[in-house]
């Protein structure tokens, strides 16, 4: 007989008791007899994945209904694994000519507890005297898998198959002398190179090569049917939604992925899966090569001097916290002002808003015109000696709204105040060169760039990244730590706390990658003829309002119909098999400012087409027809 205590528990009273996932032990656990039955099972499952007739239900059974479940829950005993590439790891034993220190690790600054000795100056930090370096870190980009997957979009010819690893070798390769020399080299990259991957003193690695690109992406040339080709890099789009071909138009919410991206994010995994930097192997090697990668790739992207200027975080909404907790607690005070503009995200507006509680500060906040354009003048008046950070976003999530950022940051610098710019919205459109805006900070998510979720970028100009103090404390952020102090790494990595996103990292690389060989001239001209067709085809609609007109934005067009909810129509919208966003966008000021509370957010990508406009356009006229 089974008791309870109760509170559900049972006593144990009883080897007949169950917790409904078989008989219970003492203290409610499971009996050792029935994990036994569980474990054998288990491994009683036939290749088939079928269990047999006296397997556990909790083992055979699984939803159906589940498209994830049906990919986790049939164990992976159908074939035997794919072999593991051949590889030479790195070996405790020196390369010809390559002396082993023998001394112990004394150096308190060194970033890598295997080292020796080191030698300060690398980006990484430390880097060991006589460690082993291998051939592959100094091959060309063609060696790099990842580079391999991203540069060449699949828009002209079929994805060629994910590429052999090239595993680190302790020889080099041909034509590539070993050195006997130890490394010394400050402006080096990585930790395990000699020098630079392509010979240059900032330690970036060389852009990939562009393409001339599709020609439907040249200027003028919007919407041609060529951009299918384009197209087929995204799976997503080529599925079904109640019926009817799926209709993407929610990318200021979330992009979709190319295949590229999907297969850096596998190669990570089933090749080079490690922690980064302080790892003496050949996994951790790579790993970090891919993560710093990465890093490289976010900075060209931006127009950065260095990898050095870019932190990884989680995204847009982390990296405004970072500058938030770290500058602004360093330089807002009591009585001081912090500058926003009316049309920001909800978060680059929270963060400030709670920074300004904290210090007794107060929050200034810019107004726009009718058509969702700031009023300059009225920033100008805004701007005084009390202010210490201005805020604002490059292009507006809600009404798509291209800000004067260069000149709004010109201004500002005239009193020396800092500027941070959510880029969230603008990284994916259009071209941005930070030091041509003269930005302090900029910030974005890698999803709306076409990358994974969870990850995104912070900039920072060099001298602002070394006077701010870390924001979260641990591991990797750390060059000392004692119990009577901690001396901190230098940036980027003294915010980086803890292991970082890296697989995350790899994926927003390839998306970058992605992006710039296809070119972000090409990208923002040709989404710049569709947002025009855009704001054209809903404009002409009886019944429908735009909101948001201003002459200098990118593709969003935010609408209302008199008398349907926005949640209403998104619904009605999506039965058509078109995937739009309704409702306040994280940007409930800048919609009460034009008297509403929500709204319905057709976005655009360069994916999109003139033909799936058109189609929007004959769903959004059917339903005003059913109300008016």
């Amino acid at each position: 007989m089974s008791t309870s205590n109760g509170n559900g528990a049972h006593d144990g009273s009883s080897n007949a008791a169950s917790n409904g996932h078989g008989p219970v032990g003492p203290l409610g656990a499971p009996s050792a007899e029935w994990l036994a039955q569980l474990a054998n099972s288990m491994f009683r499952l036939p290749p088939s994945g079928v269990a047999d007739a006296g397997t556990s239900p909790a083992v055979a059974s699984a939803p159906t209904s589940d498209p994830h479940a049906a990919v986790t829950t049939t164990p992976v005993i159908t074939a035997p694994a794919p072999p593991v590439p051949t590889g030479a790891p790195h070996s405790p034993v020196a390369p010809p000519g390559m002396p082993v220190s023998a001394e112990p690790l004394t150096d308190p600054t060194a970033a890598y507890y295997f080292l020796g000795s080191a030698t300060s100056g690398s980006p990484l930090g430390a880097v060991a005297e006589g460690m082993p370096v291998p051939a592959d870190a100094a091959s060309t980009a063609s060696s790099d898998p990842y580079a391999a997957l991203t540069t060449a979009p699949a828009t002209t010819a079929p994805k060629p198959p994910v590429p052999t690893v090239v595993p680190h070798s302790p020889a080099a390769p041909p034509g590539m002398p070993v050195s006997a020399e130890p490394f010394t080299d400050p402006t080096a990259a990585y930790y395990f190179l000699t020098g630079p991957a392509d010979g240059s003193a900032s330690g970036m690695p060389a852009a990939p090569a562009q393409p001339p690109g599709p020609a439907w992406l040249s200027p003028g040339v919007a919407g041609d049917p060529s951009v299918t080709a384009a197209r087929a890099d995204f799976p997503a789009l080529h599925q079904q939604v109640h019926g009817k071909p799926l209709i993407w138009f929610d990318n200021a919410a979330t992009t979709q992925k190319p295949r590229a991206v999907m297969d850096a994010l596998t190669h990570f995994y089933e090749h080079d899966n490690s922690n980064v930097h302080r790892g003496a192997h050949t996994l951790a090697a790579r790993a970090t090569d891919a993560y710093e990668g990465a890093r490289a790739s976010v900075a060209r992207l931006l127009g950065a001097s260095s990898p050095e200027d870019i932190v990884f975080v989680r995204g847009t909404t982390e990296g405004i916290n970072l500058v938030a907790q770290s500058l602004g607690r360093q330089t807002v005070g009591q009585d001081d002002e912090i500058v926003v503009t009316t049309l920001e995200h909800h978060a680059n507006i929270v963060p400030w808003q709670m920074l300004a509680k904290e210090k007794g500060a107060k929050l200034r906040v810019v107004e726009v015109d009718d058509s969702g354009q700031v009023l300059l003048d009225h920033y100008a008046s805004l701007l005084n000696p009390r202010t210490r950070i201005v805020a604002l976003s490059h292009v507006s999530n809600a009404l798509g709204t291209v800000l004067p950022v260069e000149q709004m940051i010109a201004m500002a610098h005239k009193l020396g105040v800092p500027v941070v710019v959510d880029g969230a919205q603008s990284v994916a459109h259009m071209p941005v060169d930070v030091n041509a805006l003269d930005a302090d900070f900029y910030v974005f998510s890698g999803h709306k760039i076409f990358g994974p979720t969870g990850i995104g970028a912070v900039y920072g100009r060099r001298d602002l990244l070394e006077s701010m103090p870390p924001w979260q404390g641990g591991g990797s952020m750390i060059r000392d730590v004692t119990f009577d102090a901690t001396v901190y790494n230098d940036p980027p990595y003294k915010f980086e706390a803890g292991t970082p996103s890296i697989a995350d990292a790899v994926g927003l690389r390839a998306a970058v990658d992605y992006v710039m060989s296809l070119g972000m001239p090409r990208i923002f001209a040709h989404e710049q003829a569709l947002t025009q067709t855009l704001m054209q085809t809903l404009g002409s609609i009886p019944g429908v309002r735009l909101i948001g007109t201003a002459a200098d934005k990118v593709g969003v067009a935010s609408f209302v119909i008199d008398g349907i909810p926005t949640e209403r129509i998104g619904t009605m919208l999506d039965q058509q098999g078109i995937a739009v966003r309704s409702g306040h966008h994280c940007a409930q000021p800048a919609l009460r400012r034009f008297g509403l509370e929500s709204t319905v957010r057709p976005s655009l990508a360069f994916y999109n087409t003139d033909a799936e406009i058109e189609t929007l356009g004959r769903a959004v006229r059917d339903i005003t027809r059913s109300v008016h």
